[in-house]
């Protein structure tokens, strides 16, 4: 058979499927050109919030309708900046900053895909970025606006840190890969600085690290994505979007104050050492909404005070041996993204086979809370020679009360009473309720030593501190 006999069998072929499927040409298609049949939009304005310049957005899909009851052909769509525009488009599976004559059948609708790459605009603070994506149909011309800031950032590709360095909050910093702070060397953040990782990223400390936080500027770790998962859900509330901060076991001497460590695979991992000698000094700072352990301790020294360490997918704090104390601190575990593998707080002093004495593990004035039954868990070696010694002073604790140790004034129950605890959209504020049982427990001789909460509020004001690291005040929880 002759190639141009198959061509007249493809071509019946077609046209038989066309007439039986009712297809119709676009010039038999049936056009509205009235000026007052429009487009319709899924949002009038697209905005990509604060991103980084020369690190591109993820894609804004705007949907375009058709309500019409016949079609349209949209004669254009353009960028208002064209080529000279920071954003990016594909519509229709096109891309470009221009495109024409586009049919949209009656009740039909068509995507348009929008990203944005802003270049370095040497500035210190956000700079705005305005431009519209212009579509005209039968003579009318309709705008959709496209807002952005773009912050110019200091990119850390594998950084090592050999002497002593200072970060300040001057411009924002992107770490890729990772950053270490070697042997010998000390690095500071001074408040406001704003650390953001890419992808897997970590820190790893095997020198010092300061950080020099507020209450009002506290020092941010956190995930470099500014942009949502969802409409309602920013990235910045999932966790798992970066490593965690390693402090190494030669580390010695970390002081985090207002540190706000947010959204990683774990938040801080101290590394067994030598546990005569000071580890770590936490003190008003959170960290919250990691898919592992919170904080993890292997045979550390270490202090904390009025720190938040709430929802992880592993145990909020997880002590294995060491000398910990924690005072004014909320422990609090209500993850929710997967199967919860830990608690509020797990302690032990064997590991596998390895015992790891449990010097002392204090808490006072705190609360060990969770959606849990029971909220502590851990192990404890069948040697009763080896220490496992624990104190809970003036606490509100979700589990049993034991039998045996350094125990009193507790409150052993359940008790979610916080302002805020919205597991559908994962926002959560664990300032006390009006109804929660930590209200007044707490110790007038730990608020001696820490007068005010988390927030800056005092605690020994009306002579009843509350447990916990913010202190209840009726007129500043909204």
């Amino acid at each position: 058979m002759s190639m141009r006999k198959h061509t007249n069998i493809f071509a019946a072929l077609f046209a038989a499927v066309a007439i039986a499927g009712g297809y119709v040409s676009c010039d038999d298609m049936d056009y509205t050109t009235s000026p007052s049949a429009v487009l319709s939009f899924s949002a009038d304005t697209v905005s990509f919030d604060t991103v980084f310049t020369g690190v591109g957005t993820s894609t804004y899909t705007l949907k375009v309708y058709n309500r019409n009851s016949k079609a349209l052909l949209i004669s254009s769509v353009s960028l208002g900046k064209g080529g000279d525009s920071y954003y990016r488009l594909n519509v229709d599976g096109q891309k470009g900053t221009e495109f024409s004559d586009i049919t949209l059948r009656s009740n039909d609708s068509l995507y348009v895909f929008i990203g944005m790459n802003m270049p370095e605009q040497e500035r210190d603070e956000p700079v705005l970025s305005r431009d519209s994506l212009v579509f005209v149909t039968n003579g009318v011309k309709q705008d959709v606006k496209l807002i952005s800031y773009g912050w110019d950032a200091i990119p850390l590709r594998g950084k090592t840190i050999l002497a002593d360095t200072t970060f300040t909050s001057a411009k924002p910093i992107v770490v890729y890969d990772s950053l270490v702070v070697e042997n010998g060397a000390t690095l500071t953040c001074e408040e406001g600085t704003g650390l953001y990782f890419h992808g897997k990223a970590f820190v790893k400390v095997k020198g010092r690290m300061v950080v020099n936080g507020s209450v009002s500027s506290p020092v941010v770790f956190r995930c470099d994505r500014t942009d949502n998962l969802f409409s309602y859900l920013p990235y910045d509330r999932v966790p798992g979007q970066w490593g965690g901060i390693t402090i190494d076991g030669g580390s010695y001497d970390n002081v985090f104050n207002y540190a706000d460590i947010r959204g990683g695979i774990y938040g801080i991992r101290c590394d067994s050492a030598d546990v005569s000698r000071q580890k770590l000094t936490m003190t008003n700072s959170r960290i919250h909404n990691t898919s592992e352990n919170g904080l993890e301790m292997t045979e550390c020294k270490a202090d904390f005070a009025n720190c938040e360490f709430s929802n992880a997918g592993g145990s909020c704090v997880d002590l294995t041996g060491g000398d910990a104390r924690f005072v004014y601190c909320t422990l609090a575990n209500y993850y929710t993204w997967g199967i919860r593998m830990g608690s509020a707080l797990s302690l032990r002093n064997i590991k596998g086979e390895v015992v790891h004495p449990v010097i002392e593990a204090a808490f006072n004035s705190c609360i060990i809370a969770g959606g849990a039954s029971d909220e502590i868990s851990g192990g404890m070696a069948e040697d009763k020679s080896v220490p496992y010694n624990y104190r809970f002073h003036n606490s509100l604790i979700n589990s049993v009360m034991p039998e045996e140790g350094d125990v009193a004034d507790c409150i052993w129950e359940k008790d979610d009473n916080f302002v805020l605890i919205d597991k559908d959209n994962y926002k959560y504020d664990f300032r006390l309720d009006s109804l929660s049982k930590a209200i007044g427990i707490g110790s007038l001789q730990d608020a001696s030593l820490w007068p005010a909460d988390r927030d800056g509020r005092s605690r020994v004001a009306d002579g009843q501190p509350d447990a916990g690291c913010y202190e209840r005040v009726a007129d500043a929880v909204k």
